[in-house]
C-alpha cells in the first residue's frame, strides 16, 4: 500500500535521532550534575541548583517518552499500512515538550502545580477542539473491518480497497477513478463488503416479460441463461429465480446467481444477459413493449414462429416453404425435468432433437464405465442427427441441467421429404460432413485436405442415408 498522508516511509533511524541526542544529552547531565554543582558552588535553593536538580531527570524522561511514543505510532502504522503523518509525530512531541517545560518552570519558579496542570488542560482541550476531526479519523481507521483489495460499496460508489491511511479509505472505481472516504464517514455510513465473508456473492438483475407466459417456460429459459455460464456454473450456489413485481408491461422477474468476485461481476452479469437474450429468441419470446394491447392470449404454439425456429436450424435451412411446414407440424415438443435423460449412449435410435429451451449436458461413458461430461448443448443447436439419417446408435448421453424443452423429428417424419428430393439428400449429407470437420481434430498437412475430406465424408453420409431410407428402392422392399 502506499505510505502515509504525508509521503514518508517506514520507521527509520533518521526518525529517532532528535529525542535519542536528547536523551544522550540529559543521560549525560545526569551524570555530570554533582561535578557541576562543585565546581559552579550552587547553592541548595538556588534557580541554578533546582533547575540542575530537576532539569536532567525531566529531560531524560522526556526524552524516553519521545521515543516510546514514536515507537508505538509506528508499530500501530504498520497495522495501517504506512507510517504515522507527520504532524501527528509533530503535535505529540510538541505536546511532550510543553509539559517537560511546563513542570521545569514550576520547579525553577515555584509555581503551583495545581496553577500549571489548570493551565495545561486548557491548553491540551484547546488544541484537541482544533483537532478533533482528525483525531476522530485516527482512531477510527484502527477498527475500520476493511483491508487491501476488499470491494466496498458506500454511497452508492462501489470500488476495491487499495489504501487504508490514518486519515481516509482510498478506492478505486471499475472506471480507474480514485474515490477518498474520510474513515469516521466511512464508520458513519451503512456500507457493503463484497469481499467478505468470502469473495463469491450473489447478483442479479431484472426483467420484464409478458404475463401470458407460463412461468415453467420463463424460469427455464432464464435459469438456463445463468447455468451457461462457465463463471457462475462454478460457484457451489445454485442459480433461483422469483417474481418481484407486477406492472403494465408484464411480470418482473429477477434472476439471482453467484459469482466468483466483485471484480467480474459486470462481465459475468453481461455474459448471462447476453445468453437469455439469445435463449428468448430462440424461444420465440419477444420482450414487451410500452404500448398496452388489449387481444387475447397466443397459445404457446405459434406456426410461423415455430417455422422461423426451424428454419433458422443450419440443417434445415434449406428447405423448401412447403416442406418446413410439413415439417414444423410433425414435430413433437418434449418437456425434460431437471436430470432427465433424452438418449442414453448406446441405444438405438432414429430421431434427431432440437433444443428449444433450457440447457443439456452431453457425456460419454468409456470403457471403464468412467463418465465424463463433454459439452453442452444450448437453445437452437440440434442432436442425434446421424441415428435420424443413418440409423447409427446414440453415440453420447444427453441429459437435462435445467427443465428443458426439445424438439423430436423422427425418421417416419423425414422419410417422405428425403424420399420425394434427392437433392436434399445431397444439401444433408454436406451439412452433416462440415459439422463432422468443425468437431474433429486438426488435420495434419500431410493427411488430406479439409475439402478433400469434407468430400470424402460427404459421399459416406450421401450412402448411409440413402440406404437407411430405402431411397431409390421399390416400395415394399
Amino acid at each position: 500500500m502506499a505510505g502515509s498522508d504525508n509521503g514518508g516511509s517506514p520507521l527509520s533511524p533518521r526518525h529517532l535521532i532528535i529525542p535519542g541526542g536528547l536523551t544522550v544529552a540529559a543521560g549525560a547531565a545526569w551524570e555530570g550534575w554533582e561535578l557541576a554543582r562543585g565546581q559552579f558552588h550552587l547553592e541548595p535553593g538556588s534557580l541554578g541548583h533546582r533547575l540542575g536538580e530537576a532539569g536532567p531527570t525531566l529531560l531524560l524522561a522526556a526524552a524516553l517518552a519521545t521515543i516510546v511514543i514514536r515507537l508505538t505510532l509506528f508499530v500501530v502504522g504498520h497495522r495501517m499500512g504506512g507510517p504515522p503523518p507527520k504532524l501527528m509525530r509533530q503535535i505529540i512531541s510538541l505536546m511532550v515538550w510543553t509539559i517537560t517545560a511546563g513542570v521545569l518552570a514550576a520547579t525553577a519558579f515555584d509555581i503551583p502545580l495545581g496553577s500549571l496542570v489548570t493551565t495545561s488542560g486548557m491548553m491540551v482541550a484547546v488544541v484537541g477542539i482544533a483537532l478533533k476531526n482528525m483525531i476522530s479519523d485516527l482512531f477510527t481507521g484502527l477498527s475500520l473491518p476493511v483491508k487491501l483489495g476488499d470491494w466496498i460499496e458506500v454511497d452508492g460508489q462501489l470500488g476495491r480497497v487499495v489504501e487504508v491511511a490514518w486519515r481516509a479509505t482510498r478506492l478505486i472505481t471499475r472506471e480507474d477513478v480514485t474515490v477518498i472516504i474520510p474513515n469516521t464517514h466511512l464508520m458513519a455510513r451503512p456500507f457493503r463488503n463484497l469481499s467478505q465473508p468470502t469473495p463469491s456473492y450473489r447478483d442479479s438483475f431484472f426483467i420484464t416479460l409478458p404475463s401470458v407466459l407460463p412461468a415453467e417456460r420463463i424460469e427455464r429459459n432464464l435459469l438456463a441463461a445463468a447455468h451457461q455460464c462457465p463463471e457462475v456454473a462454478a460457484q457451489p450456489g445454485q442459480p433461483d429465480v422469483r417474481i418481484h413485481a407486477f406492472n403494465d408491461r408484464g411480470i418482473e422477474w429477477e434472476l439471482r446467481f453467484y459469482v466468483p468476485d466483485a471484480d467480474t461481476a459486470t462481465q459475468v452479469r453481461f455474459q448471462v444477459q447476453r445468453n437469455l437474450l439469445r435463449n428468448l429468441q430462440y424461444s420465440g419470446i419477444d420482450l414487451p413493449s410500452m404500448v398496452i394491447e388489449m387481444r387475447k392470449a397466443a397459445p404457446l404454439r405459434h406456426d410461423n414462429a415455430e417455422m422461423a425456429f426451424l428454419r433458422g436450424i443450419e440443417l434445415f435451412d434449406s428447405l423448401a416453404e412447403d416442406e418446413a411446414v410439413a415439417l414444423t407440424w410433425a414435430m413433437s415438443p418434449r418437456t425434460y425435468a431437471v436430470g432427465g435423460a433424452v438418449v442414453t449412449q448406446g441405444d438405438p435410435g432414429e430421431s434427431l432433437f432440437i433444443l428449444k429451451e433450457g440447457l443439456l449436458a452431453v457425456s460419454i461413458t468409456a470403457a471403464d464405465g468412467m463418465e465424463t461430461v463433454v459439452g453442452q448443448i444450448t437453445p437452437g443447436n440440434f442432436f442425434g442427427e446421424m441415428s435420424l439419417l443413418t440409423g447409427a446408435p446414440r453415440s453420447a448421453t444427453v441429459h437435462a441441467l435445467v427443465e428443458s424443452v426439445v424438439y423430436e423429428i423422427t425418421r417416419d417424419t423425414m422419410a417422405p421429404l428425403l424420399q420425394s428430393r434427392q437433392e436434399l439428400v445431397l444439401q444433408l449429407s454436406e451439412v452433416l460432413a462440415a459439422r463432422q470437420l468443425r468437431n474433429a481434430p486438426m488435420l495434419e498437412a500431410s493427411r488430406q485436405s479439409v475439402e478433400e475430406r469434407k468430400q470424402s465424408l460427404t459421399r459416406q453420409l450421401f450412402a448411409k442415408i440413402n440406404t437407411f431410407f430405402r431411397i431409390g428402392e421399390p416400395a415394399g422392399v
